[in-house]
């Protein structure tokens, strides 16, 4: 006698490796596609219904129509009356991200879950089923769905359905907001929520957070300041009485101390002379946020509901990006103009944007998973601080500074920020011939690039255009879910380090995140990316005489150190330093002193078989800079070895070496990236013949 489903799959769980065991069974692995139609009401109405529903993913290509059909049909059943709350949230979870079996089980599933909420909603069913079949609706709509079932259900939401049926809906009904449009409704649905006497308190605590957080998207989208400030204001009131009502709510804290620091920045800009009571309130944010953020990742770690709901490792980097560079902006008051109100209000907008992330199938890639974020316009912000940003580098990058038309491009871009600061949003005309090309600067000045002449130096603007193309890139999230999560797993590993702990932590993690950006925007690159800055990814050159000139180190320290510069604050980002662990440092990161994390830059042409090739040759050197400072550091490595036949992926190409030198030593952790440098173009790859394939 066959055994049945239940006794194949614990046989195939016993027996599966963990890449087995994270992918799930396939029907051959519970007994073949015959048994498993067998009993699949039986598996579609109890508890294995998830693991039918994976079984099925992997199988829909090779499975005929004629077997294909009933599972469906039974995994649909399921949905339709799960066994239990937790079940269908599984189960929902494979719907999700496979694509290609939510849409063989077609329209039908929108319109179960929507009815099985109605029903949970009105106490016709187990209340519990209401937050798993919404959050469901939800997923599917921000992949590509229609979003007027969920829309229409959350708008009847009045606060006098069964408790347990509204548990955890205020975040799904803010999110709904975020991502959809024309749901400004739902901010009455919240306001009901959170004014419903009879809801467990942690539900209206939800409601009021979600208010807060509608405030500041209020905020970063205003059109000017003056309405910014006063949309910060609400916003901070409903923290600080959340915070105060909700000692648990973390979350409503570290919102809080981030808008009492943005606000005081602009107390200060706006009264330099008088700033005691402003200076004051920005140390106390700054010490509020640098603890609370280290506590709110602790805290958010340890969280498995809702894990598809943010890009939780870019939204921790983000928040430990506005620490440290409010840690930094205290010592450096006296330079007011290095960090304005509107940078802090962009680091703002970046935490609101990794946090209200969807992860969610990638449409154009099969299999890989994107981030989809809520569609933010923030016009105020971003051109503010870009604005911002290139002003410093006009006035300090050494690429710029040495030019004659530095001081007349300086001018007119601070003109320009002095100008929209003070406007609201209005249509311009077309920027004029200097412009023209250079659609990033275009976009910032418009009509009122009045300073710049249309003689400037063409290569000086390039350069300046290259800037704001990378300074948009390097605040936006990726879209790459990926990235997140190699993130995640990355800082899984260092958060084992006794010595990842604030404030520490909180200054390697957003250089972590930059140096996984950088290496994932080159992989992909191609050598023209920034013109000369990344013509190293290509094959090399000849000069005029017709002889090959190879690409070395210094090119990739060049694009690398370019990268870091403008995304921390001036000066904490240095190159060549002398007097480092008796040596010379490549790119140093310095966000105060006695915290100093070192990149190594090196360079090779000979072809690296194993990890253990690269710790080999370069960890020595490496792991002996963090002598005097924290345990954790990068290892950059430029591979301009042999790429006809292709390169590895980016996964295995980067990874953290624990090592220590001695038995009391805190092991050091480097985090080891090698990039395929001097590449040749896809087109021009080929497999590599074998010995045996040499004379055929």
């Amino acid at each position: 006698m066959a055994p049945s489903v239940d006794q194949a799959l614990q046989d195939w769980a016993s027996r599966a490796s963990d890449e087995e065991l994270d992918a799930g069974p396939r029907l051959e692995d519970l007994g073949g596609a015959d048994a498993v139609a067998a009993e699949a009401d039986t598996l579609a109405y109890g508890p294995q219904l998830p693991y039918l529903l994976i079984a099925l993913s992997h199988s829909l290509d090779t499975v005929p129509a004629d077997q294909a059909g009933p599972l469906l049909a039974a995994a649909a059943r399921g949905l339709r009356r799960p066994h239990s709350a937790w079940v269908l949230a599984d189960a929902l979870d494979v719907v999700c991200t496979q694509p290609e079996l939510a849409a063989r089980l077609g329209n039908r599933t929108v319109r179960d879950l929507a009815t099985l909420a109605e029903d949970a909603l009105a106490g016709d069913c187990d209340a519990a089923l209401a937050q798993p079949a919404i959050a469901g609706l939800l997923r599917l709509a921000v992949a590509g769905g229609s979003p007027h079932r969920l829309l229409a259900l959350l708008t009847e939401i009045t606060g006098s359905e069964p408790a347990d049926a509204l548990e955890r809906l205020p975040i799904l009904i803010g999110i709904a907001r975020d991502h959809f449009a024309d749901t400004d409704h739902l901010l009455d649905v919240l306001s009901a929520l959170e004014n419903q006497p009879d809801l467990n308190p942690a539900t209206r605590a939800d409601a009021s957070f979600e208010l807060a957080l509608a405030d500041e998207r209020t905020a970063l989208e205003a059109a000017d300041r003056t309405t910014a400030d006063e949309q910060l204001r609400r916003a901070l009131m409903r923290f600080t009485e959340l915070d105060r009502t909700h000692e648990a709510r973390l979350d409503a804290r570290a919102h809080a101390a981030a808008i009492e620091a943005v606000l005081a920045f602009a107390d200060l800009e706006q009264n330099p002379t008088d700033d005691t009571s402003a200076r004051q309130r920005l140390t106390g944010a700054a010490d509020q946020l640098d603890t609370t953020a280290a506590h709110l990742a602790a805290w958010t770690g340890r969280m498995h509901q809702l894990d598809w709901l943010s890009a939780r490792s870019l939204t921790q980097s983000a928040w430990s990006k506005l620490v440290t560079t409010l840690n930094a902006a205290q010592t450096h008051l006296d330079q007011p103009s290095w960090y304005s109100p509107a940078d802090a209000l962009r680091d703002l907008l970046q935490i609101y944007l990794a946090s209200r992330s969807i992860h969610a199938p990638a449409n154009d890639s099969p299999g890989l998973t994107a981030l989809i974020s809520p569609a933010v316009e923030a016009p105020f912000v971003r051109s503010q601080g870009l604005l911002h940003q290139l002003e410093q580098a006009l006035a300090h990058d050494p690429q710029f500074t040495d030019h004659p038309d530095a001081q007349t491009l300086y001018d007119a871009v601070r003109q320009r920020r002095q100008q929209s600061a003070g406007e609201a949003g209005r249509q311009e005309a077309v920027p004029g011939k200097a412009l023209e090309g250079r659609p990033a600067l275009a976009a910032l000045f418009q009509s009122d690039a009045t300073g710049l002449r249309d003689d400037l130096d063409s290569h000086q603007l390039d350069r300046l255009e290259q800037l704001a193309h990378q300074l948009a890139r390097g605040y936006t999230p990726t879209g790459n879910a990926r990235v997140d999560t190699h993130l995640e797993t990355l800082l899984d590993i260092l958060k084992t380090s006794p010595a990842w702990k604030p404030s520490d932590s909180h200054y390697f993690t957003p250089l972590l995140e930059h140096f996984l950006r950088f290496l994932y925007d080159r992989f992909d690159a191609q050598a023209n990316l920034y013109g000369e800055r990344t013509a190293y990814l290509g094959p090399a050159r000849k000069d005029a005489d017709g002889t090959v000139v190879p690409w070395n180190e210094k090119n990739l320290q060049d694009d690398f150190h370019q990268h870091l510069s403008p995304l921390f604050p001036p000066g904490t980002v240095e190159r060549e330093k002398w007097d480092v662990a008796s040596g010379r440092a490549d790119v140093i990161y310095t966000p105060e002193p006695g915290s100093r994390f070192v990149a190594e830059i090196k360079w090779r042409t000979s072809p690296w078989k194993t990890q253990q090739t690269v710790e080999r040759d370069y960890l020595a050197q490496a792991a002996n800079y963090t002598a005097t400072g924290p345990p954790f550091a990068l290892l950059l490595v430029g591979d301009a070895s042999d790429h006809s036949g292709g390169y590895r992926d980016i996964e295995d190409s980067i990874w953290i070496i624990r090592h220590a030198r001695s038995a009391t030593e805190i092991p050091r952790l480097i985090v080891v990236g090698v990039l395929p440098t001097a590449r040749p173009t896809p087109h021009s790859l080929r497999l590599r013949r074998s010995a045996g394939q040499a004379g055929r």
